[in-house]
């Protein structure tokens, strides 16, 4: 390791197999130190456990509110890929669990704790959140729900960048504000913390994040290199088990 390292960031959509190779191809390339993906303790264990988290399981880890909200929203994800042709069962974060564990490289884990975002999550949904929705989406005009539809139609394996998906980002801010303070804002701000921990300690990392998350993570790691003012937080760090057998030739 280097006296101060570098992040590589591996902007993919999580369930597209033309991300699941560009995640593989870079971490290759690269030879990093460290390997850092977008999830925490739990549901790391959970995927090298090949376990889907059912909701009885999931209450004993979290309180019993927090714990059928993830439900739902884990349920809404996996219809929503479904719908686009897409595997949920095959994720970019497996590839580069995989990818990691054939090169003999450790795995960190940078993401908030699952718990914590979805109570967070739920502390800013009431039930005025869906009459303030209405208003938001009543004062689109018909040129800019139109406009909206054409950004959301990019093919996914066109997207390389955090820009390629900024306006559906900036457009779920502007209908959902409550849930992109979480969802986005939050968890940039904690996936940059980690990450800058890592390249303080001399490490090169590859990180493999969501697209939505490239340019937020980006703005923080600049920040973060000038005014470096804060704790840094311990970053999880896994050997990952995963055999390579695995790994899909698609």
């Amino acid at each position: 390791m280097s006296t101060h390292g570098t992040i590589t960031l591996v902007p993919s959509v999580h369930f597209s197999p033309t991300h699941r190779r560009r995640v593989r191809e870079a971490i290759r390339e690269a030879e990093p130190d460290l390997v850092a993906v977008e999830l925490d303790e739990s549901r790391f264990e959970r995927l090298e456990r090949a376990a889907d988290p059912a909701l009885d399981d999931l209450s004993r880890q979290l309180p019993p509110p927090t714990a059928a909200a993830y439900s739902v929203l884990r349920a809404l994800q996996r219809t929503v890929v479904r719908s686009c042709g897409l595997d949920p069962e095959q994720t970019d974060m497996e590839a580069a669990i995989e990818t990691a564990a054939e090169q003999g490289l450790d795995v960190a884990l940078v993401d908030e704790p699952i718990d914590e975002i979805v109570s967070a999550l739920s502390r800013r949904l009431g039930l005025l959140t869906i009459p303030k929705t209405m208003v938001r989406m009543q004062s689109m005009g018909p040129k800019e729900y139109a406009d909206q539809f054409e950004l959301l139609a990019l093919p996914f394996e066109e997207i390389t960048s955090g820009d390629d998906v900024q306006p559906a980002i900036d457009h779920l801010r502007r209908l959902f504000p409550e849930i992109a303070a979480v969802m986005i804002d939050r968890r940039d701000r904690a996936m940059a913390r980690r990450l800058h921990a890592l390249r303080r300690q001399g490490a090169d990392v590859v990180a493999v994040i969501g697209a939505g998350h490239h340019n937020g993570i980006q703005r923080r790691l600049e920040e973060l290199a000038v005014h470096d003012d804060e704790p840094r937080p311990a970053v999880p760090i896994r050997s990952p088990d995963r055999t390579v057998t695995r790994i899909p030739i698609d």
